[in-house]
């Protein structure tokens, strides 16, 4: 008994909402009905849900990964057999591709035994029919292929054309906008045109989005933010629900927004680009149309935040917690095999349990497992380090984060300098040195800014560190601020609060290197600078592993220097070649 396969396809959403749907299924129904196929016995099959809708056949995609593809599975299975129909509204439902790529589609149905009912007319092919057939099956995929080229064309010039004038005057080219934006319709001298506006509570959100990127909050941890504080997620009216996701944010989506220029007013006109397998892709065309949109996020800031991504993307990201509980996470290591020092929870219990570093692959059995308890550890460092500048990060005094934020400018130009000489130079190898004048003077230009950005960054970094090393005052009582911040603030607060200070720690440290045998940690600044820190309480220059005598001479000496006074000390050193003088450190 054979079966008659219902296959039903339309390109677009808007097709839904007509008629199409229906009147197709009406005419699967109807041949169903045809007496002479009611005496074959065939009977309508729909258990393959062979249904395509707002899928291009123009485009093959349906034939790619549609429902059609679903079917042809079915007939190299053995699921659909010889004899079997197909049944569609026309043979362009198939497909509209070339007839030189449509028409193999179609033949090799016919010869696996597949008969292909065209349920507008009484028209069914099938193997062994009449070669004429054949030419009229060709003429309808030659019609329906011209028809969707000539179609495509003239959507392509019309959409061509409002590009061109966003580009020359501004003027919307597209409803389909930023989704922190919408079109409005007004009426200008008697004309009805569309304007943009900004979505004033979307608007925010986006720049809370821009506002934790720059404090060094990851699109993970963001994501998180705003689910818990219950903010709406950015969805198109009439959009389809994506079962996968809930009502919560996606940082594929936070990293789109960070990633996207229109905030800055800039719209970039896209076309599709057609692949041989007929898949498509988007690419750019042209050049960007300035001021096109609302600007809510400045230039500044969106480079600041770029070159903060980029770098917290080198460094990696980490597993940072709800209230980002290890402050030093991708700075410290284990001095004995280098792996990641990472921060474990134990518990409230006062004897067994608390928080602790302890190496990563000690945990898995392959380094010597010593815990290292978490918050002595970090006060200790903090304690040395006054250079994270605890007190203004408690104070939300923007002195040191303004300079900061200039040196990621300054970084984020140079950048963009950098690239337009790699450009330069690609050119200048393409063509053999035949560039313009201005293009030369251009890249003269651009080397002297280079060397001028340099100096500036230097002149920064210098002043950071004055202004920094003059904030050092009640190192203790900010320490004990921070450690406390979890009984008096939210956990969002203290997550941006404790992020930021992590930033501040990168900023001047490449690594930290922790002995959790001999509890020591050798610190190495960008600078170049290497410290020794010990759990006994001093630090200097000298390393944990000095032996017997020389240890003996060496803790003396540090000792020693209590009955100096500041000047004998800076004057000795100064003498012996050392650059920092090494003092007790209380803990």
């Amino acid at each position: 008994m054979p079966k008659i396969w219902p296959y039903i396809r339309f390109s677009s959403e808007e097709q839904r909402k007509g008629d199409s749907l229906r009147r197709q299924q009406s005419l699967i129904d109807s041949f169903a009905a045809r007496p002479e196929i009611v005496a074959e016995g065939a009977v309508l099959d729909s258990s393959l849900d062979l249904n395509d809708l707002g899928v291009s056949g123009y485009t093959g995609k349906n034939i790619l990964k549609g429902r059609f593809k679903t079917f042809l599975d079915a007939v190299d299975s053995g699921v659909v057999k010889r004899g079997d129909y197909l049944a569609v509204e026309a043979i362009n439902r198939i497909t509209r591709l070339d007839p030189m790529e449509s028409l193999p589609i179609i033949l090799d149905l016919l010869r696996k035994g597949i008969k292909i009912a065209i349920t507008s007319s009484s028209q069914v092919y099938k193997y062994g029919d009449d070669i004429t057939q054949i030419y009229v099956a060709l003429g309808e995929l030659q019609r329906a292929f011209t028809e969707s080229n000539e179609k495509g064309r003239r959507v392509r010039d019309a959409w061509n054309a409002k590009k061109l004038r966003a580009f020359q005057t501004g003027e919307v080219a597209t409803s389909r906008l930023p989704l922190w934006l919408k079109a409005v319709k007004v009426v200008v001298n008697g004309l009805t045109v569309r304007e943009i506006e900004e979505i004033p509570e979307r608007v925010e959100v986006v720049r809370e989005i821009y506002r934790l990127s720059d404090n060094n909050v990851g699109a993970i941890a963001t994501a998180r933010i705003l689910t818990e504080r219950g903010v709406p997620t950015f969805a198109r009216e009439n959009a389809r629900k994506n079962p996968n996701y809930g009502d919560f944010w996606q940082p594929s989506y936070i990293k789109k927004i960070l990633e996207n220029r229109a905030v800055m007013g800039y719209y970039q006109p896209m076309t599709w680009e057609k692949l041989e397998d007929h898949r498509r892709r988007r690419i750019k065309q042209g050049q960007e149309v300035a001021n096109y949109f609302p600007q809510i996020i400045s230039p500044e800031l969106f480079r600041r935040v770029q070159e903060k991504r980029k770098e917290r993307g080198l460094a990696g990201q980490g597993n940072k917690g709800k209230k980002f509980s290890n402050l030093f996470t991708k700075l410290a290591h284990c001095s004995k095999c280098g792996a990641t020092a990472n921060h474990i929870n134990k518990g409230a219990d006062k004897r067994k349990g608390g928080k602790y570093l302890v190496c990563y692959r000690a945990k898995h059995g392959s380094c010597n497992y010593r815990a290292w308890p978490y918050e002595q550890i970090e006060k200790m460092l903090l304690k040395f380090l006054a250079e994270a500048d605890i007190k203004s990060i408690l104070a939300e005094n923007n002195k040191v984060d303004d300079l900061i934020n200039l040196k990621y400018e300054i970084d984020s130009e140079v950048g963009e300098i950098q690239e337009m000489l790699e450009n330069f130079k690609s050119d200048f190898k393409r063509l053999r040195g035949k560039v313009s004048d201005l293009e030369r003077l251009m890249a003269i230009e651009n080397e002297q800014r280079l060397e001028e950005l340099s100096e500036r960054k230097k002149a920064v970094e210098s002043e950071i560190y004055q202004v920094l090393e003059q904030q050092k005052a009640d190192v203790d009582k900010d320490i004990q601020s921070l450690q406390n911040l979890s009984n008096t603030e939210d956990d969002q607060t203290v997550f941006e609060i404790r992020s930021k200070i992590n930033e501040r720690l990168r900023l001047i440290i490449e690594n930290i290197k922790i002995d959790f045998q001999d509890r020591a940690v050798e610190i190495l600044f960008k600078s170049g600078v290497q410290r020794f820190l010990h759990e006994g309480g001093m630090y200097g220059n000298i390393p944990p592993k000095a032996e017997g005598l020389q240890r003996e001479n060496d803790l003396a000496e540090i000792y020693g220097w209590q009955n100096l006074t500041d000047k004998e000390k800076a004057k000795k050193y100064q003498d012996a070649g050392f650059n920092i003088v090494p003092l007790p450190l209380g803990i």
